[in-house]
């Protein structure tokens, strides 16, 4: 285990008198490819106890709605079912009005030596580390599996993807990381389980689906129809990009078409629910796309921060593990110094702020409501399309994502209100919202990460600018808007 993912949350020592070593997981929502289980695992060796893997579901989380709340129960199905072939000790628990979750995890917590945990930089979970971690008598060791690098290495912030992939590539031509063990045996976690049973009301109900229609959600979202969470179709989603859509993702990804021939992954939510981890997709791709003969000797040691040639002499492959890397890490790194409660646009830099403070005053053509927004009632196909996609499946293409965050803050009388709106809209409906590049993603529209463009605009001064003419000019869109007018047609209305 690399130390430098390690983060010990509250310094106490073991709890002698504990029974178990107890794997809290919260981010990386899986077993194979698992930094913080990996740790937990050699812990409990260390230490001669068992293992228990505790994986629970609150309902009472922001924007909580049955579309999250099944895609994150499919993953842990999954992981009910690997656990069985481990035979791992996994406990879970699922809050249902009957069964609420108030002090579970503070009860198990009681017979616990050491707590080991996924130190994800975002939403909810920094603060419920904090809170966890001042309630126990034993150790809450949190483990960065959130990305190839330990995020400690980096000192700072980045100001440009630019400026980051240098550092990515320089860290990388030391010798890469150490990676997680890349899928568990059963003999591999032998003398772990002592039949410790979990208390009353732990695990996974027997029909999903009445279980979800007896819960109230604050959000009335339905899952979208034809996705599904968990590893199993996170790893099938993988072997079905790294065959026949990686090869075109250079120049096909930018292209807005309907999901099934765009050449991106489509793995965005597994990564953020855990499902599926970085590691494992970058060295699948790499193997694909080398025929199985890469090795870190074939990295360009030439010329680091070279986007089209660095990790591959595929410059499809480069181009993909540069998002997946860089542009990934960069929203990461842009939360993990001060895990942040709350991101808002005084997070953006002085350039941006004060051509927002030159030009609050501008006159809008068009000014619309959240809910005017929200059921795409807008004067523009285009961000009216982007924005029944998201609400009827949960995605967005990535290009016609940074256009409808560029025209909300062009059509809100604040620049606070555009930010409000983007991140409900966003957070809302989509597989991969409350996420670091979530955030990162919407205040990259009002500039964060960028360079000032010149001519100055209304609105956006000097904050890069792009409309739905150009976009029409740039790409076809006619196989697009056909795919959501089929979404459209196959219900009675925009909100099913």
């Amino acid at each position: 285990m690399n130390e430098e993912r390690i983060r010990n949350c509250n310094q106490k020592p073991m709890f002698p008198s504990g029974n178990y070593i107890l794997y809290w997981m919260q981010a990386y929502r899986r077993f194979d490819s698992n930094h913080a289980f990996a740790y937990a695992v050699s812990l409990a060796k260390e230490q001669n106890k068992e293992l228990i893997v505790y994986e629970g579901l609150r309902c009472d989380y922001p924007w909580n709605s049955e579309r999250i709340h099944k895609f994150i129960l499919e993953g842990m199905y999954d992981n009910q079912t690997r656990a069985d072939e481990l035979g791992i000790n996994y406990w879970s628990f699922i809050e249902s009005k009957s069964n609420p979750a108030r002090g579970v995890l503070k009860e198990i917590a009681k017979n616990a030596v050491a707590i080991v945990t996924d130190d994800f930089p975002c939403f909810i979970i920094p603060e419920q580390i904090n809170k966890l971690s001042e309630k126990i008598n034993c150790p809450l060791i949190a483990v960065d599996s959130n990305s190839l690098l330990p995020l400690s290495r980096f000192e700072r912030t980045a100001s440009a993807a630019r400026i980051l992939r240098i550092w990515i590539h320089k860290e990388f031509l030391k010798g890469l990381p150490k990676f997680a063990k890349p899928k568990w045996k059963k003999e591999d976690l032998l003398g772990l389980h002592h039949q410790t049973k979990p208390p009353h009301g732990f695990g996974l109900p027997k029909d999903l689906n009445s279980f979800l229609l007896s819960l109230d959600f604050k959000e009335q979202v339905p899952p979208a129809k034809g996705v599904k969470g968990g590893r199993t179709e996170a790893l099938k989603i993988l072997k079905t990009f790294v065959t026949k859509k990686i090869q075109n993702y250079e120049t096909g990804r930018s292209q807005p078409n309907p999901p099934e021939i765009t050449a991106t992954s489509g793995l965005s939510p597994y990564l953020h629910f855990g499902h599926i981890g970085i590691e494992e997709i970058f060295q699948s791709v790499l193997e694909a796309t080398s025929q199985g003969k890469w090795n870190p000797e074939r990295m360009s040691h030439q010329k680091p921060g070279d986007r089209d040639h660095f990790y591959s002499e595929s410059s499809s492959t480069n181009h993909f593990l540069d998002e997946l890397i860089t542009w990934r890490d960069i929203g990461y790194l842009f939360f993990w110094k001060d895990k942040p409660n709350h991101i808002n646009l005084e997070h953006l830099p002085d350039w941006v702020k004060a051509n927002f403070r030159k030009h609050k005053s501008d006159t809008r053509e068009y000014l619309y409501t959240l809910e005017q927004f929200e059921s795409a009632n807008t004067h523009d196909e285009l961000w009216n399309a982007a924005q029944t996609e998201l609400v009827k499946t949960g995605r967005m293409h990535n290009y016609m994502r940074m256009l409808w965050g560029k025209k909300v803050i062009e059509w809100t009388k604040t620049y606070e209100e555009a930010f409000s709106i983007l991140e409900h809209l966003n957070n809302k409906y989509a597989y991969d919202g409350r996420n670091p590049n979530s955030y990162t993603g919407i205040l990259w529209c009002f500039g964060l990460f960028d360079r000032p463009w010149f001519p100055e605009r209304n609105v956006f001064g000097n904050v890069r600018f792009m409309s739905s003419d150009s976009t029409k000019k740039k790409f076809k869109m006619k196989s697009y808007l056909e795919y959501i007018g089929e979404l459209s047609e196959n219900s009675d209305s925009l909100f099913p």
